[in-house]
């Protein structure tokens, strides 16, 4: 198994202060010392970043996406981009081309 780098941009449908975004991280995923969340105030973006274990660049792009409907759930809003990246490529699935 591999370590790939799961990476996700979503538009929250409302504003999101330091506070929501600390606990939006302190929810996600409890323990995981990778998680980073961070938001782009001018774009109005939530990004979230964390490493996951797959067999090849696929299933690792299928661990994000599934990081995606997690946060989604916690945080209604648009999942615009997610990506899996590894050390030589990577695969990226956005809402629009």
């Amino acid at each position: 198994m591999d370590t790939f780098t799961l990476f996700l941009a979503l538009r929250p449908e409302q504003p999101l202060d330091d506070d929501a975004v600390d606990s939006l991280g302190a929810a996600l995923r409890p323990g995981d010392d990778d998680l980073r969340i961070w938001r782009e105030e001018g774009r109005g973006l939530l990004r979230v970043a964390t490493e996951g274990s797959a067999a090849d660049l696929g299933t690792a792009l299928g661990l994000a996406q599934a990081l995606g409907a997690e946060a989604l759930a916690r945080c209604p809003g648009q999942l615009l981009e997610v990506s899996a990246m590894g050390d030589e490529d990577s695969l990226v699935w956005r809402a629009v081309p």
